[in-house]
């Protein structure tokens, strides 16, 4: 599912927004344990004209479980809520998360996205442990397991609304402290992927890491 769920959505972005791939760094390739790796970490940055930031990372472990991320960062401060993605397969199991957070910023732009929400409520819920960031979603947010081929597609549906939004949206300047505020409860409070972050570069590299490539602001 990883697999096909990424070349659609790098089929799909270059027909939605202007995107520019920004240049490999630390994060590009990394590896856990590195003597004898366990997990593979690839990395991607790209820059989203009139938008802000993309970052995706593609995991792979020993144990046949892939994971896949994509986080839109508005650090335009156009007013769409921040957008994060994560996708995971292990033999016959599959889930989507389609995360949107507010920020608790007001009047978002946010039509295009209940309306691919109507479309795909149906499919099953992923049953989630309690945690402070699960009350923080937007009520459009998709949280959904099932049968793969409908979970790529409302993937690609809630990737082509977001983007197709980017040009109707307002700009306010005021919403980058919002973003801000909620990136630190990211870090302090904790995000799914803290445990793995922390092992992978430490503490004070998991804080840079969200800082510089997952939520940039600048």
């Amino acid at each position: 599912m990883i697999k096909q769920l990424k070349e659609q959505i790098m089929r799909l972005l270059p027909e939605l927004i202007s995107l520019k791939k920004l240049p490999e760094d630390q994060y590009t390739h990394m590896k856990y344990p590195k003597l004898i790796p366990l997990m593979h970490f690839g990395v991607e940055q790209y820059e989203l004209d009139g938008f802000g930031h993309l970052f995706m990372m593609h995991t792979t472990t020993k144990m046949g479980m892939e994971l896949f991320t994509l986080s839109f960062m508005p650090t335009t401060c156009v007013k769409l809520p921040y957008l994060l993605i994560d996708a995971m397969s292990m033999k016959k199991k599959q889930c989507v998360f389609v995360e949107y957070y507010g920020c608790d910023m007001e009047s978002l732009f946010d039509e295009r996205l209940k309306e691919v929400y109507e479309i795909y409520q149906h499919l099953p819920d992923y049953q989630e442990k309690e945690n402070w960031y699960i009350k923080e979603r937007e009520p459009y947010s998709l949280i959904k397991t099932g049968e793969h081929t409908e979970l790529i597609e409302m993937a690609v549906a809630s990737v082509k609304a977001y983007l197709s939004s980017v040009e109707d949206a307002e700009v306010d300047l005021a919403y980058k402290e919002k973003l801000e505020t909620f990136r630190e409860r990211m870090i302090v409070e904790g995000n799914p992927s803290s445990k793995t972050l922390s092992m992978l570069l430490g503490e004070e590299g998991a804080v840079e890491f969200m800082k510089n490539a997952i939520m940039p602001l600048t």
